[in-house]
């Protein structure tokens, strides 16, 4: 078996490295693999790559994959890769882990593109799940917030995390509990994550408490407890 630990310089073969690239490819089961993610978990050094092929580019081609991930990439692009790790994890991810193995696509190339912090991101991200409005979303955390301060002791803040919405939308189907919309099938719905007993009548925010509607189905409910 060989040994990818040591930085050899000429005891490999063409075929060995292809073979290594692809394996290293299908195990993180990405389409684009970078020189310093390749180089750092094999040990095979850039100046290795560059003295059989010529250029990682054409390493890469030899091995059927992307030399890089295309610069004209959408926010669609972008957002899907997201919700990938996202699924992958389960939870939200931190910027730090947007890398590879788990991303394809880096950090770096989120922040150029949508020139926020990484919060103001995933929030770019549900509100493209959703179909609900980043100012929506915030608003709604906002109000919690200041309604909030008015109730009694809870164990739980009114506000929903982006983390908790997002596993609700997941567990929903990104669709309306009531009459099935979904933005993904219809244009213009937007997906609130409501308080299934809510919050002014005792409820709190947990999972189990959090429902999937559309916006007029929880404009419609406002704070009745039609459960």
């Amino acid at each position: 078996m060989t040994d990818y630990s040591m930085k050899r310089y000429s005891e490999y073969s063409d075929t060995e490295l292809v073979e290594r690239l692809t394996d290293f490819a299908r195990d993180a089961r990405v389409a684009y693999v970078s020189c310093r993610s390749f180089s750092d978990a094999t040990g095979i050094a850039e100046a290795t790559i560059t003295n059989h092929f010529g250029s990682w580019q054409a390493f890469c081609e030899r091995a059927g994959l992307a030399p890089r991930y295309k610069r004209s990439i959408s926010n669609q692009d972008l957002f899907e890769n997201l919700d990938s790790v996202w699924q992958e994890l389960n939870r939200q991810p931190r910027a730090k882990e947007m890398k590879q193995p788990l991303s394809p696509i880096s950090i770096s190339r989120y922040q150029e593109e949508f020139q926020r912090p990484w919060y103001n991101i995933c929030l770019e991200f549900l509100s493209w799940k959703s179909g609900a409005s980043v100012a929506e979303i915030e608003r709604e955390a906002q109000s919690h917030s200041l309604l909030s301060v008015e109730q009694p002791a809870r164990t739980t803040r009114r506000e929903i995390s982006l983390f908790l919405r997002y596993e609700v939308l997941e567990r929903d189907g990104f669709r309306c509990v009531r009459r099935g919309r979904s933005p993904a099938t219809e244009a213009g719905v937007q997906l609130h994550v409501d308080h299934i007993v809510p919050w002014a009548n005792g409820g709190e925010t947990v999972f189990a408490n959090l429902q999937c509607l559309c916006s007029d189905c929880n404009l419609g409910k406002s704070n009745r407890h039609n459960g």
